[in-house]
């Protein structure tokens, strides 16, 4: 169930993310913090995925 709204919002993420910038365009206007923020947002979602797919494989 949880991994099912992490897909979502994910997906969701990936669509709305030129948005999402322009929406932490004004709280960092730095580009690479900016750019930072995001990655790191992305990298945890991509590990709690890969974790919970890796239990599910075990």
């Amino acid at each position: 169930m949880l991994s099912h709204i992490l897909i979502v919002l994910l997906v969701g993420g990936f669509l709305f993310r030129k948005p999402l910038g322009r929406l932490l365009a004004g709280r960092l206007p730095n580009r690479e913090a900016r750019q930072r923020v995001l990655g790191t947002i992305i990298a945890g979602f991509l590990l709690v995925i890969v974790v919970r797919l890796a239990a599910y494989l075990w």
